[in-house]
């Protein structure tokens, strides 16, 4: 079989002597020792070429040809069958450049922590009076937290991330409390099972003066961790607000059991036994709210509110919060059922004003501390008013509850 013109010519350019010559290629072969040159039939499709003695080469291919050197002789074996189907397939570069790295998920850690993130800045920016800074922090904060939800809408983590961010300007942007309620009670819907987030949303309805529903929440925190003196503290003082002594009574008992504190334990009994005086005064029941419905969640808006760059003036960020009580907000001495009051020493009486108070009100009271062997009474009452007092003043303060039952 000839070379090819082609083959020759490459060959040359690796600088290898090449002869085409028969009588050449078998010259060669009966000079080479028997015992390192293989025997080549004349039917053998290869043809060997003069080459310069060289020490062993090893094996590579140019254009289907395969060159081997065995002791100074190169065998040369042209691939006539080679042909493009057999070659491997290149994309090419145009297709190569459409195919980007791979793009890893991100996790919802990612956006929560980019919101936190932003929300630290903030903190940090309002000290610098730069509002449009504050706003647009404040929007990436929110934004972030977005993400999370929509990327993970079955993860509460998103809901109470974007949530504790309404919470954090409510005290400037007050329409944020009810979007700080409808991600928290999502929340809840999502994770039913954490007290965090209860106690959240009875903080965010008692801000709001909603005593129903923070009762409610505080009665499902109760539930949830029952081991937490706090807790029972807080529903039993806004149970005793709403004039639910019974419900009251029975909390303060719960909570004696796992207070510690030698003078937080006397005062809690201190508070039942006032109770008991007064719900010994009166046979109507009031119904404990532990195990009442919890309310259904809130409509979550379509799209998260963001502040408007020119509307920063005034913006405020709380600090975390550092109250342990939970408050009803609207409820005081003058609309609550019961509350606590003080006669003060020397005088024989005391005014109080309560909305609640009709003429077809009861009033019971009982002392707390002070004027013992006293007895407390109604001396007069008038529209809203009422005062309480005794006969004659005493040296000391003389502290009692009073429950109005309508």
């Amino acid at each position: 079989m000839d070379l090819t013109p082609e083959q020759l010519q490459q060959l040359k350019s690796l600088g290898l002597d090449v002869s085409n010559n028969p009588q050449t290629i078998s010259n060669n072969i009966e000079s080479s020792p028997k015992s390192n040159t293989p025997t080549h039939s004349s039917k053998q499709p290869n043809q060997l070429l003069n080459f310069t003695k060289t020490p062993l080469f090893p094996l590579f291919s140019i254009s289907g040809l395969t060159l081997i050197s065995f002791g100074g002789l190169l065998l040369l074996k042209g691939n006539e069958k080679t042909s493009s189907q057999n070659l491997p397939v290149v994309a090419p570069d145009t297709q190569r450049s459409e195919v980007g790295p791979t793009q890893v998920p991100k996790s919802i850690q990612h956006y929560l922590l980019s919101s936190q993130q932003f929300f630290t800045s903030a903190l940090s920016a309002q000290t610098n009076n730069n509002n449009n800074e504050l706003a647009n922090l404040i929007n990436q904060s929110i934004l972030s937290a977005t993400q999370a939800i929509q990327e993970f809408p079955q993860d509460h983590r998103g809901y109470i991330q974007r949530a504790s961010i309404y919470q954090a300007l409510i005290d400037s942007k007050p329409e944020y409390l009810d979007l700080a309620l409808a991600d928290y009670s999502q929340a809840s819907a999502l994770n039913p099972g954490s007290p965090e987030i209860t106690r959240s949303l009875a903080t965010l309805f008692a801000r709001k003066g909603d005593a129903n529903n923070t009762l409610q929440y505080l009665a499902r925190t109760v539930a949830l961790e029952p081991t937490k003196a706090q807790n029972f503290y807080d529903l039993a003082r806004v149970q005793q607000q709403t004039g639910q002594i019974d419900g009251a009574l029975e909390s303060y008992t719960r909570l004696l059991t796992i207070v510690s504190d030698p003078a937080q334990k006397v005062q809690v009994q201190n508070e039942v036994s006032s109770l008991q005086k007064l719900a010994s005064q009166s046979t109507i029941s009031k119904v404990s709210p532990t195990n009442a419905q919890t309310p259904s969640p809130i409509t979550l808006p379509d799209s998260p509110s963001l502040i408007q760059a020119d509307s920063g003036t005034g913006l405020i960020i709380a600090a975390p919060e550092t109250k342990t009580e939970i408050k009803v907000n609207n409820i005081t001495d003058s609309n609550s059922l019961s509350g606590t009051s003080t006669l003060a020493a020397n005088q024989t009486q005391v005014s109080l004003t309560n909305q609640n108070l009709t003429a077809d009100s009861k009033i019971y009271l009982s002392i707390v501390k002070g004027g013992v062997n006293k007895s407390l009474q109604v001396l007069s009452r008038s529209g809203t008013t009422f005062s309480v007092g005794l006969d004659s003043a005493i040296s000391e303060d003389i502290t009692f509850k009073w429950w109005i039952v309508n």
